[in-house]
């Protein structure tokens, strides 16, 4: 008798009676058990996945002991992880079991005490942060919850967004990947060769060449401001380059439209929009959005049927709703004021989501708001700013405020002097003349520290953040002659402050990235959320992206009744909208019940994604006339809506008045869930 070969064939049939219990009790062809998908405990968001665990055996416990372990606690499925398991290192498996769910697993498991360690089968969520190294200076994407979109979707090359601007540098490291190419247009061969009626349209196109409007081929930025709105919507993301947009890969279609004088006419953007429009119905490129960062008054009929004829073919056209801080219900801005379909009008947000202090506003002609504040981006070569400060042997991370004087190449080397709050002469020492004054945030305006500073003689200003948090977005308010001001971290300032008075190099040099603030800055990042929508539901429709959009918005006191929506952009909750709401109004006169009056027919349509658990929710069909707020018409449950749609007759409305409606969806427990787009009748 060998018992040494005894012990060997026995743990060999041990092993292969565990790997017969477990290949039995995976799915096989013809198991119904195969179309079952993982369930995942407490919905799409939860931490693990419902009925497995993994569990370690103490060492000693044979792979035999194991089967029968898991068995006796209703585990029907598995694997074994074969590297890790071994006489000496305990049996480590999967278990799974579709009677059990995790929490009953883990108690039963936890009771053996062949058991060493146990725990659920935790899902992990993908930290999908770019490594673009200025992103921790883009604290809108933050604000708006741009990483937890990104774990979604990055965007798509399929989608065009067309900037109607100054031109954008189409050489740009941040944007050549991503601008639009016409694949029928032979580069700089001076003929139309794809037959659309233009020459050289490589990139886009220029409808403003010069002072008359004559065209050519060329939409090269003249000013850096168009570039800076195409960074915002679609930068390349995670290049390991400068910045990135809201989609990381979405195609820029360039249309210049601003002449030498920095104005743009209404002949040149109807231009603009037909070009975009016609390469979509002739040409097959999926232009998403037009991005219009610019206005003004007046209303223009062709310009307004320019705007209409690309709605139509599902273009949104997203506007700047002006810088005068002005009202636009009261004085219209246009072409944020068209009532289009396909208007979206952005006002600007700041770090605190308040409305931004130049921002205009309305809250019957503006829409939404969208960060606007000290936004970075990306501009033609040169144009922008990028600081660091230096001490002893360490470089801190700085950045540049708003409207900040430059340094040369290499940068200030001076005395460092502690200043303070920075609040008045007091605190400025007189050595700090001609030298560095190190402030600390607090109690005054970015602004008045910098003066005081300049005042003192100062000729470069270090202000370092008074908490813990992002130091960027932060500005000076005004375009003057400034000394070279950059921020710091507190960790970072306080160090610098600890050293006393020594030398430092401040740099604030010109780069191809720069900060700007506007409406002009916001409407980018609405622009850029369009075709971030688009690449993740490319079936939907122009009304169901935007009706994402601003269903998906937060709702922000500060903003209540300045616009329509009441909301700041929220990029995550837009892609994780599982109920859409569409709405049609059909004007009626009456004829039965009241001679003079008309009635409104209100259909809507309500969709929810497949395997949403959406239920009891209520639909409450909201009415306003100019210049009041909206009031409820009528509250629909559910259980009411006919094939998932319902349609209400609104009565007794006078003839020649407008009326207005939206529907909002609502959960069982009072959430909001979605709202439909505008109509006005």
């Amino acid at each position: 008798m060998n018992p040494g070969g005894f012990r060997l064939k026995t743990a060999l049939f041990i092993s292969l009676l565990l790997l017969a219990w477990l290949v039995a009790a995976l799915p096989t062809a013809g198991d119904s058990r195969q179309e079952a998908l993982p369930r995942i405990g407490g919905g799409p968001e939860a931490p693990y996945v419902e009925g497995e665990v993994l569990v370690k055996f103490k060492p000693g416990v044979s792979p035999g002991t194991a089967a029968v372990l898991a068995a006796t606690v209703d585990a029907d499925g598995g694997r074994p992880f074969r590297r890790l398991s071994g006489p000496q290192q305990g049996q480590h498996l999967l278990l799974r079991s579709q009677r059990l769910g995790t929490l009953e697993l883990l108690d039963a498991l936890r009771g053996l005490p062949e058991v060493e360690a146990v725990s659920p089968n935790f899902r992990r969520r993908l930290q999908r942060l770019p490594n673009d190294p200025k992103y921790s200076k883009l604290w809108g994407m933050t604000r708006i919850r741009a990483p937890e979109a990104w774990e979604r979707n990055t965007g798509s090359s399929d989608v065009v967004l067309a900037v109607i601007d100054t031109g954008v540098h189409y050489g740009h490291e941040d944007l050549a990947a991503n601008m639009w190419r016409n694949p029928g247009e032979t580069p700089g061969n001076g003929i139309d060769d794809d037959s659309n009626g233009f020459r050289d349209d490589v990139y886009g196109y220029d409808f403003a060449a010069d002072r008359w409007g004559n065209n050519d081929g060329d939409p090269m930025d003249i000013d850096g401001h168009g570039t800076h709105v195409a960074g915002t919507m679609a930068a390349v993301g995670n290049n390991g380059t400068g910045v990135c947009g809201i989609t990381w890969k979405a195609r820029v279609m360039a249309l210049k439209g601003f002449r030498p004088d920095m104005h743009i006419y209404d002949s040149d953007c109807i231009e603009a929009i037909d070009y975009a429009v016609m390469m979509k119905r002739d040409h097959g490129v999926n232009v998403v959005a037009i991005n219009a960062s610019f206005g003004g008054g007046g209303r223009n009929p062709l310009q307004e049927e320019a705007i209409a004829d690309a709605a139509s073919l599902g273009i949104a056209f997203v506007c700047a709703a002006g810088n005068e801080g002005a009202d636009n219900d009261a004085t219209p801005f246009f072409p944020a004021n068209y009532d289009l379909p396909g208007i979206v009008s952005v006002a600007a947000s700041d770090e605190n989501d308040g409305l931004a202090s130049f921002s205009n506003y309305g809250a019957n002609s503006v829409d939404i708001a969208a960060p606007g504040v000290a936004i970075l981006s990306t501009v033609p070569p040169g144009q922008g700013q990028e600081a660091w400060l230096k001490s002893g042997s360490e470089v801190f991370d700085a950045a540049p405020l708003e409207f900040s004087g430059t340094t040369a190449v290499a940068g200030l080397n001076r005395l460092v002097y502690d200043c303070g709050l920075g609040l008045g002469a007091s605190d400025f020492p007189a050595a700090v003349n001609g030298q560095i004054a190190l402030i600390e945030r607090g109690e005054i305006t970015f602004e008045q520290k910098a003066l005081n500073a300049q005042n003192a003689g100062a000729v470069g200003v270090a202000i370092y953040n008074s908490a813990t948090g992002d130091m960027s977005g932060w500005t000076l308010n005004s375009q003057r002659d400034w000394v070279p001001v950059v921020s710091l971290s507190r960790a970072d300032g306080l160090l610098v402050r600890s050293r006393g008075v020594h030398a430092v190099n401040l740099t604030n040099r010109p780069a191809s990235y720069g900060l700007s603030s506007g409406t002009s800055m916001a409407t980018p990042h609405v622009c850029g959320a369009l075709g971030l929508l688009a690449a993740h539901f490319p079936g939907d429709d122009l009304v169901k992206r935007v009706g994402r959009l601003f269903s998906g918005a937060d709702r922000i006191d500060a903003l209540e009744g300045k616009m329509i929506y009441g909301a700041r952009l929220n990029l995550a909750r837009a892609l994780a909208q599982s109920l859409v709401l569409t709405m049609t109004v059909s004007r009626r006169q009456a004829s039965a019940w009241l001679v003079g009056k008309d009635y409104a027919e209100v259909h809507f349509i309500v969709e929810k994604d497949p395997g949403s658990a959406i239920s009891g929710e209520t639909y409450t069909v909201y009415r306003k006339i100019p210049g009041n707020s909206y009031q409820p018409v009528r509250e629909i449950a559910a259980n009411e809506l006919q094939n998932g749609a319902y349609v209400l007759q609104d009565k007794y409305l006078e003839r020649g008045s407008s009326y207005s409606y939206v529907v909002q969806a609502r959960s069982a427990q009072g959430d909001l869930l979605a709202l439909s787009n505008e109509l006005t009748i």
